[in-house]
């Protein structure tokens, strides 16, 4: 049978999504390559809530941290979001022969994953738990965030059970030790005392 051949907006051809699954299986680098990308959407507001990821950091921006040389508490503070997950999307799972975390289809022809800020408790629910702070965000693949947690709040997604649901409990527990970390209290301590010397 004869393979349908697209081809993306800048007339490369487009990879299909086991080419695209197997790329990022042979790079070494898929799971952090843009994490870098992620230190400057940590200061780009919410196009819903018009915020920013936490509130404590609303006059932040990343001119800012690069004019006052502090770029590296943006990269502190992804880092150890990142390491508590396993240095890998939220929901990802090992025991595949290929990741089961993608990114969506106009992304296919990058070999690494282009993340998405996840939100444990969701906004589009509005739950009792919702918060537009730090300690409610991660990092998602795009498949991760549009077909695994489609909105719903993280206790929801344990339903499911099996691997996914131990990827979340460790994951959550991971949090939970970091936020009690002097590292983490530090970090964002940091970034708050900042904030506060900036007026709207």
């Amino acid at each position: 049978m004869a393979r349908l051949i697209l081809k993306d907006k800048d007339n490369t051809f487009k990879k299909s999504l086991k080419e695209h699954r197997e790329s990022l299986n042979n790079n070494p680098n898929a799971y952090t390559a843009d994490l870098e990308r992620c230190e400057r959407t940590l200061f780009i507001r919410d196009g819903r809530t018009k915020q920013r990821k936490d509130p404590s950091i609303s006059n932040l921006t990343e001119s800012r941290l690069i004019k006052l040389n502090k770029t590296y508490l943006s990269k502190q503070l992804i880092k150890l979001l990142f390491k508590a997950q396993n240095n890998k999307p939220f929901f990802h799972i090992e025991q595949s022969t290929l990741p089961m975390c993608w990114n969506a289809p106009k992304d296919w022809n990058k070999d690494y994953i282009k993340y998405e800020w996840g939100h444990l408790y969701s906004h589009n629910q509005l739950s009792d738990n919702y918060t537009e702070t730090f300690a409610n965000v991660c990092l998602q693949s795009a498949r991760c965030n549009q077909h695994i947690q489609t909105s719903m709040d993280i206790d929801e997604l344990l339903i499911y059970g099996g691997e996914l649901s131990q990827v979340i409990q460790r994951n959550l527990e991971n949090r939970e030790k970091l936020f009690s970390s002097q590292e983490w209290v530090d970090t964002v301590g940091q970034l708050q005392t900042l904030n506060e010397t900036f007026h709207r």
